[in-house]
């Protein structure tokens, strides 16, 4: 697969990478740190000498993280909003998870992974795939995702791990046309690992085809993109460049002004040539959420709704924080002010890194701005019966 990333598990495993702490460093922290440190050595047996664990059955509801029918943790709503219109939305989103398995023991996760599949639904489900319960039934498969480490390892041993985790998300979003969704509309939103599989999974079945019609909007989060994959390998799926525009895509990766920038440079990308390329010296797309446009226009604090940062696990909702930080885009990076919560300061790839709070940061601003194109978009189109 084009377009693989070997280093870039610094920004996909960022979930646990480094601790920031206050003055003092204790013990589960630097307990926590040497466990990554090790998981993020590549796996010691190459690939094909490895037995890969079963594909997932999507047929069986075990395969999803969430689905819309079903109580799970993509149903959360935060404080003072009790909408969770799943039951009713008339579009729906296919969401694609982040690296949840920080493992070097297999080049993929297992589906039924204990540890992934708790920070998958305890943490990536509530902080991410929640944002679009309002507008959108929520369809997020399992997959047997790159782990941690092997994103590290040699180039053609790492790229067998990104096929088979692709190969699983394309299984799933087909298994999703055919059973689920009836001709409805549709959000794809992705977060790190998963924007790689998304940019590769509309390659494949959106861009030039049919069914691109019913893409209300794609938010490919967390990953830098290039502005040319939107002119070249996506041509008919271009930058959104205002709050209500659909069929677009929309992408960002928040930053501090001080954030070492060169912790992706990996990250390559597939163009239609059948090459890939890096993203070094290419120009970066970058949609301010404040505001929704991709110029560099600084998007003041007050502008913004709110992030929202749900614990892990259980626990009362969270209000949202509003006015929470100032956001531009500078060169292809969404540079954000210091956010006062200790909530989107706790887990950094380093300093001005935050990665980890891509969708956090810009909760409520997602979930209006969701609606938003979901009304703009059933404005144009004549929907399916319901089924």
């Amino acid at each position: 697969m084009a377009g693989r990333s070997r280093k870039w598990l610094w920004a996909a495993g960022i979930v646990a990478a480094l601790i920031v702490v206050p003055t003092a460093v204790f013990w589960p922290q630097i307990s926590m740190i040497l466990m990554f440190i090790q998981a993020s050595k590549p796996p010691a047996t190459p690939f094909a000498d490895t037995l890969q664990p079963p594909a997932p059955d999507y047929g069986s509801p075990a395969s999803w993280a969430a689905l819309p029918d079903r109580k799970d943790d993509a149903d959360v709503v935060p404080a003072m909003d009790t909408t969770d219109g799943q039951a009713a939305a008339p579009v729906d989103v296919f969401f694609i998870h982040p690296t949840t398995y920080f493992s070097n023991k297999t080049w993929n996760a297992p589906v039924d992974e204990p540890t992934a599949k708790d920070i998958t639904d305890q943490d990536i489900l509530r902080n991410q795939a929640s944002a679009f319960n309002k507008c959108c039934r929520v369809y997020a498969p399992r997959y047997r995702q790159i782990a941690f480490g092997a994103q590290q390892g040699a180039p053609e041993e790492a790229g067998k791990g990104w096929d088979l985790a692709y190969s699983d998300v394309r299984a799933a979003f087909e298994h999703y046309l055919q059973h689920f969704n009836h001709g409805r509309p549709f959000i794809i939103a992705s977060h790190s690992q998963g924007t790689m599989h998304a940019l590769h999974l509309m390659e494949d079945l959106l861009t030039g085809k049919p069914l691109r019609e019913k893409l209300v909007a794609a938010y490919l989060i967390g990953i830098p993109i290039p502005t040319d994959v939107f002119t070249q390998t996506l041509p008919d799926i271009p930058l959104c460049a205002a709050p209500e525009q659909t069929g677009c895509a929309i992408t960002w990766n928040a930053i501090g002004p001080s954030a070492d920038t060169s912790l992706f440079h990996s990250i390559q990308h597939r163009y239609p040539s059948g090459q890939k390329a890096s993203i070094v010296g290419k120009a970066l797309a970058c949609t301010n959420p404040l505001g929704w446009k991709t110029d560099e226009e600084p998007g003041a604090r007050a502008a913004q709704l709110g992030g929202v940062r749900f614990a892990m696990g259980t626990g009362a909702p969270p209000k949202p924080d509003p006015a929470l930080v100032d956001a531009q885009c500078r060169k292809g990076w969404l540079v954000i002010s210091t956010p006062a919560p200790k909530a989107y300061r706790e887990v950094l790839l380093g300093p001005d890194m935050y990665h980890v709070y891509d969708y956090s940061l810009f909760y409520v601003d997602i979930r209006e701005n969701a609606q938003t194109r979901v009304k703009a978009f059933l404005q144009t189109v004549s929907l399916p019966p319901p089924h």
